[in-house]
């Protein structure tokens, strides 16, 4: 009767762990910029020994192990090294602190953390993810000179060559350099808008979709200039190429600011606007001085029309008294 009440005495108080319970702590949720170092908390509170060298450590990302720990060895297995992850400190693991630390940023989702002390484990999943915001202020503005660049590029090229009747093969190659200034001004707007964090691929994009079309625009203008011999034309078509060059470099380097900051500053976003609007404002002013070239051109080309049909008609006047005395 006595071993009964003992036995059962022993089973009643006994502390019985079932399983390794964590703190309960938020999923975390991070700011796109300024970035800043990456914590995953998982506390276990209820560990019996203290002892690293009796657990056992393990950090999955989508099913895939990113981090283990392996008390018995003392061995760290680390496959996320490419993000700045830190491995686990013997201390903090027999203290019940198991939460990760990256250097860099980590991609989004569920991280599940799973810990064992001698035959008793428990696990828990951390969520994390990145919050909603619009790193870059002034993205619809950029696009907006982007599209319109485009657009008078375009104009320019056909309008050069209806109105100076220009056919030959820098004419063909103008046409070439613009076509691809198009293209590389989509291809790095969609660079440009793809996700929510300033990354390599978002600056690589305004690199692409900036500075590179502009470039080309330049190089076409170029070629169209060589070919015409007005030297009235020729002398506002040198002043619009060295303006471009002074956009092309204002808006270079407002690139340069704005990739180098996270999130960018408000000053290298408008001195990037600033050198866009400038070459496109130059863009306009080059059509208009060719307008105004082509008008007076045909203006001239009148006179000596109607100068040529005058004396026509005057020598006409003057033959006609001697074809009657004949």
């Amino acid at each position: 009767m006595i071993s009964y009440a003992l036995l059962l005495g022993f089973c009643v108080f006994r502390p019985v762990v079932l399983q390794l319970l964590y703190k309960d702590e938020e999923d975390v949720r991070m700011n796109q910029c300024p970035f800043k170092e990456v914590i995953l908390p998982a506390h276990v509170t209820n560990l019996q020994k203290h002892k690293w060298n009796l657990m056992l450590v393990t950090w999955k990302y989508g099913g895939v192990t990113m981090y283990s720990f392996n008390g018995e060895s003392g061995a760290h297995k680390n496959n996320g090294t490419r993000f700045g992850l830190q491995n686990l400190k013997n201390e903090d693991i027999q203290s019940g602190d198991v939460s990760l630390h990256f250097l860099e940023r980590p991609p989004n989702g569920g991280y599940t953390c799973e810990t064992t002390e001698l035959s008793t484990e428990g696990s828990k999943t951390v969520e994390m993810a990145y919050k909603e915001e619009q790193l870059f202020k002034a993205s619809s503005g950029i696009i907006a000179i982007l599209t319109l660049l485009a657009v008078v590029n375009t104009f320019e090229v056909i309008f050069f060559v209806k109105c100076l009747h220009l056919k030959c093969r820098s004419v063909f190659c103008a046409y070439f350099f613009v076509g691809i200034g198009i293209v590389l001004i989509i291809a790095g707007l969609n660079m440009f808008q793809t996700g929510n964090s300033w990354n390599l691929l978002q600056k690589a994009g305004l690199v692409v979709a900036v500075c590179l079309p502009l470039l080309f625009f330049l190089i076409s203008d170029v070629l169209f200039g060589c070919k015409i011999k007005d030297h009235r034309f020729r002398m506002g078509w040198f002043c619009c190429c060295v303006s471009q060059i002074v956009s092309w470099i204002i808006a270079i380097v407002g690139a340069i600011m704005c990739m180098q900051d996270c999130p960018p500053n408000p000053t290298s976003e408008i001195v990037l606007i600033v050198g866009l609007l400038l070459h496109t404002i130059i863009e306009i002013a080059d059509i208009c001085c060719c307008s105004y070239c082509c008008w007076l051109k045909h203006k001239e080309d009148c006179s000596v029309t109607m100068a040529n049909a005058t004396s026509n008609s005057n020598k006409a006047i003057e033959c006609e008294p001697l074809s009657t005395k004949s």
